[in-house]
């Protein structure tokens, strides 16, 4: 017992002998880096408070000079090489005023040390039972990339050259054990057997050039981007967690534990090691392979990164039980956009995301990620925010001061809003209400209750601006409260059903941003107790407007083809749907949270032949004055107002007897026209407006 307390003094009296100075570059570094898109809006105190959670829950001190990261989950009494390489980077970029993590950063690196290959500053056994004293043989390339670029950054962040000297001996290693001579990436220093794309760590290499001169390092970054590109899929840009080093195909590789053949656990890293790789040294190989993956991720995720699925197969289709949020995929997959020539909004929804996606409080916690993606989670968050420069060469690096104003804010959308009355008609409707939850975080534009018309010099036309709470964490225990923001349209005024059978097609003139999300309200979902749960469609955010047709075709089961229904709820048949049709909705969907908006014209709901269908034709519940027909046309006071139709198509004006009293064409696409100028004396008219086989009709009143 003596001999064991003197050995943990020892341990404690070499890092009592480390000078524990304060953090050069004090977290929130905050800084813009030289090249690519560096989040600027984020909230440092949001991104301390996950570091918190993660340490608490997954950092455990020894007692005798080390400290391990629990990881990964198959029991706390495991760890893996990778974890302690995590632990030691965010340690030292958390390291600052409200919290120096030295002392955490040397006991990591000392537990390294206890379980190294060779001893000292060498490769880590990849895999130790904590419980039986056991250390698997053989270490994880990976792991030791990450360690040794800690290595460096603490050096510069505690001003200490032992780490420096630490980190040039544990490259050296690394390049003895965990490459070949021809620059390659082998999975660890035991084997070779297939390449992990995830483990290609250019950003590492270019640092390691850096500290040792060692061109070496200039053949590993080129070698590796080739095995890389040469692993993707040719229409997804995805690569597999292994990789065969002959053909470059997908192999099921060497994991215990599997998921097949696709981008799964492993793979999820591999956009994130290619922008780190861009914002610290602009490597284009590295962009260039993000850049394979951006087509096909914008149009999967609807550039939303709420919407990244937690794995896929590499012809970019979900496997089932995969469609949920997980921080490995969200945030690893969606940082292929950090390096993207034109990210749109892409890098706001992916820090929404992560910012609301919470760890576990405790590793046995019900509720909360684990390990591996609360762990990336914060690597992915200091990554994107300015938060990891690279401290060895911080030349173009610029200093910033987070706004939260630079991402987008819940604004008035353009014109009047008109009240609510039967006089007020938008998109050839007037039943349209804003509705939003009132738990405190949601906030939209309109107020809820409000009609959601907006008078503007093109026309009435329905609008919103909301920024959505996130979803609530599942926890049985608990009494969640789902957020909702959107605008319904009821069909008839005393909101009764609709038999909408025969409709075939919904047609729309929408202008998006976020992720809205159109939902037909019928009774069968009512009744099932399932609001919320309707069957609906997502539609592809757009700066302008486009002219969206949506299917309500079926397959051989009576499903709908185009639309989907959420996880949770029953997926009633098209049949039952459609049957009794109350209205629809609008709505911001993104279960983390983020901003939308939408601006919708026109809305027609079609049968086969394409007219409108007979059930909105004629309602009694909309006064005489007012649209009798719907589509891209309709009557507003005085005023006829007309969306979508081309240029020169015909507009004809008929009396009650038939007689054609007016005839011209349309000299613009949307617009207005007054009814004084269209007919001649009060009465009832008919008006049609033809546009090649389009034929849309009205009745008006003078």
């Amino acid at each position: 017992m003596k001999l064991r307390i003197l050995a943990v003094f020892a341990i404690a009296a070499l890092f009592s002998g480390t000078a524990l100075a304060a953090p050069a570059f004090p977290f929130p570094q905050n800084q813009v880096y030289p090249q690519g898109n560096t989040v600027q809006f984020a909230t440092p105190s949001a991104i301390k408070a996950h570091f918190d959670t993660w340490k608490n829950c997954w950092y455990k001190d020894m007692g005798d000079g080390t400290a391990r990261i629990i990881s990964p989950n198959d029991s706390t009494e495991m760890s893996v090489s990778e974890g302690i390489a995590y632990g030691m980077l965010i340690m030292v970029y958390m390291s600052g005023s409200q919290g120096d993590y030295q002392s955490e950063f040397n006991k990591l690196w000392a537990y390294w040390k206890k379980y190294a290959i060779s001893g000292g500053a060498s490769g880590m056994k990849w895999h130790i039972d904590n419980n039986k004293g056991k250390a698997d043989d053989g270490s994880a390339s990976d792991a030791e990339f990450d360690a040794a670029v800690a290595l460096v950054m603490a050096s510069k962040q505690w001003g200490d050259a032992s780490y420096l000297s630490d980190a040039k001996s544990l490259i050296n290693w690394i390049k003895s054990n965990d490459m070949t001579s021809d620059g390659s990436v082998k999975p660890g220093s035991n084997w070779n057997n297939y390449f992990n794309p995830s483990y290609a760590a250019v950003g590492a290499f270019h640092l390691f050039k850096e500290v040792t001169n060692d061109t070496f390092w200039d053949t590993a970054i080129k070698k590796t981007l080739s095995d890389v590109s040469q692993c993707q899929d040719s229409k997804t840009g995805l690569v597999p967690d292994w990789c065969d080093w002959n053909s470059h195909k997908a192999v099921q590789g060497n994991a215990a534990i599997t998921n097949g053949i696709g981008f799964f656990d492993d793979a999820c890293r591999t956009p994130w090691r290619m922008a780190w790789a861009y914002y610290w040294y602009g490597d284009t190989g590295a962009k260039s392979v993000n850049d394979k993956i951006i087509p096909w991720l914008k149009q999967a995720s609807y550039e939303h990164a709420t919407y990244i699925g937690a794995g896929y197969k590499l012809d970019g289709t979900m496997p089932t039980g995969r469609g949920f949020v997980s921080s490995s995929f969200s945030g690893g997959l969606g940082l292929a956009m950090a390096s993207a020539t034109a990210p749109g909004y892409f890098m706001e929804t992916l820090y929404e995301t992560l910012i609301n996606t919470e760890g576990r409080i405790k590793p046995d916690a019900s509720k909360g990620e684990k390990y591996y993606p609360a762990t990336l989670n914060i690597l992915y968050l200091l990554l994107m925010t300015g938060n990891m420069p690279n401290f060895y060469n911080m030349t173009g690096y610029t200093p910033f001061t987070p706004n939260p104003l630079l991402a987008r804010q819940v604004k008035a959308p353009n014109g009047t809003l008109l009240p609510t009355n039967p006089n007020t008609f938008a998109a050839g409707f007037w039943k349209w209400g804003a509705y939003s939850d009132k738990f405190g975080v949601t906030k939209m534009q309109p107020d809820s209750g409000s009609s959601a018309i907006y008078q503007t010099a093109n026309g009435n036309r329905v609008a919103a601006s909301m920024y959505i709470a996130p979803e609530p964490t599942y926890d049985a225990t608990a009494d969640l409260k789902y957020p909702f923001a959107g605008v319904a349209l009821s069909f008839k005024e005393d909101e009764s059903n609709l038999d909408f059978s025969e409709a075939a097609f919904i047609k729309l003139r929408i202008r998006t941003q976020g992720v809205i999300r159109l939902a037909i309200l019928n009774q069968a979902t009512l009744d099932a107790d399932e609001e919320g749960g309707e069957p609906g469609y997502l539609f592809h955010p757009s700066e302008d407007f486009q002219d969206v047709t949506i299917s309500l075709a079926t397959d051989n089961y009576g499903d709908f083809t185009e639309l989907t229904t959420p996880d949770w709820a029953y997926p009633w048949g098209a049949a039952d749907v459609l049957k009794a049709v109350r209205g629809i909705k609008l709505e911001a969907k993104m279960s983390k949270g983020g901003y939308g908006e939408f601006e919708l014209t026109s809305l027609s709901v079609l049968n086969a032949a394409g007219e409108s269908i007979a059930a909105l034709q004629g309602l009694t519940s909309i006064p005489q004055k007012k649209v009798l027909s719907v589509a891209g046309l309709h009557q507003a006071g005085s005023m006829v107002e007309f969306a979508g139709f081309r240029s020169g198509s015909q507009i004809y004006v008929y009396d009650m007897q038939g007689k054609n009293v007016n005839k011209q064409k349309l000299a613009v696409t949307n617009g207005s026209m007054s009814i004084d100028q269209l007919v001649p004396s009060a009465g009832i008219y008919t008006v049609k407006v033809k546009d090649g086989s389009n034929i849309q009709t009205i009745r008006i009143r003078k």
